[in-house]
C-alpha cells in the first residue's frame, strides 16, 4: 500500500540466519537503480538491555517478548508513513548491554521503507500495509550460517549454540505458528542453499510495479553473495 505522502513499506521476515540482511542490501541497490529512495530499519537495531536470570521465565520467552523494543519500531514506521522527516531512536551497545546515547534516521526523500528482521508481522504496520518478503530457511541451515557467523565476530561457539537452542529456534517456532509469515507472504523464496535463492511465490500485486521490478531484479539480477542475516 502507498499512502497519500507516496511511502510504502516493504517488509523481509525470515528466521534468524535465513539471509535477510544481505538481501535488503540487495533491494536497497535494486530500488535505487530503479529511481527510487529508499530507507532500511533493521529489527536489531531495536534491542533493550534485558536481565536473562530476573525471573523464573524461559529465555525463549523473554527473547520474543521483551528482546525487541517493537512497540517502537512500529511508531517509527507509522510516523514514516504520514510523512515525518526524521525519527529518533536510542543506540544499544551490545558490548556494554546498555542503550548508549541515540541517533537519527532520515526519512526525507526517502518513498520506499525497507524493514528487515525477526518477528516482522508483529508490527502493526507490517501486518496492515507492507508488501512481506518471507526467507524460508530449515533450522538446520540457518544453525550452520549462524555459528558461522557469530564465531566469526569473535563469539564463544558454546554461547552461540546456547543462543539458538534456549532463544532464537524456540521464540521464532511460536511466531511461525502464531503468524503464519511463510502462508501470508506476496514472495516467498527458498534460502537453503547458502547464497542460491529459489523464488517460489511472486504475487506482485500487493508491492505495486515499481517495488516488484525492483524485487524481482535483487532476486533474480545480482551475482550470489554471502546470504545471512
Amino acid at each position: 500500500m502507498i499512502t497519500a505522502m507516496g511511502r510504502a513499506l516493504l517488509a523481509i521476515d525470515g528466521i534468524d540466519g535465513s539471509g535477510k540482511s544481505a538481501l535488503a542490501d540487495r533491494l536497497a541497490i535494486a530500488t535505487a537503480a530503479a529511481g527510487m529512495e529508499t530507507v532500511t530499519l533493521a529489527v536489531d537495531d531495536f534491542r533493550r538491555p534485558v536481565d536473562w536470570h530476573a525471573d523464573r521465565r524461559l529465555e525463549a520467552d523473554i527473547y520474543y517478548d521483551d528482546y525487541y523494543d517493537l512497540p517502537l519500531l512500529d511508531r517509527c514506521l507509522a510516523a514514516f508513513m504520514a510523512g515525518s522527516p526524521s525519527v529518533e531512536i536510542p543506540v544499544f551497545d551490545p558490548a556494554a548491554h546498555r542503550i548508549d546515547g541515540h541517533r537519527t534516521i532520515t526519512f526525507a526523500g526517502a518513498e520506499l521503507a525497507i524493514v528487515e528482521g525477526v518477528f516482522a508481522l508483529r508490527l502493526t504496520s507490517v501486518s496492515a500495509a507492507a508488501g512481506l518478503i518471507y526467507l524460508r530457511a530449515s533450522f538446520a541451515a540457518a544453525r550452520e550460517r549462524i555459528v558461522a557467523r557469530d564465531t566469526a565476530r569473535g563469539r564463544d561457539p558454546a554461547d552461540v549454540h546456547h543462543r539458538i537452542t534456549a532463544r532464537y529456534f524456540p521464540s521464532q517456532e511460536r511466531y511461525l505458528g502464531a503468524f503464519d509469515p511463510m502462508g501470508r507472504a506476496d514472495v516467498l523464496v527458498d534460502h537453503e542453499e547458502s547464497g542460491t535463492l529459489r523464488v517460489a511465490r511472486f504475487r506482485p500485486d500487493h508491492l505495486g510495479p515499481t517495488i516488484a521490478d525492483a524485487v524481482a531484479r535483487a532476486l533474480g539480477h545480482f551475482a550470489p553473495l554471502p546470504m545471512v542475516g
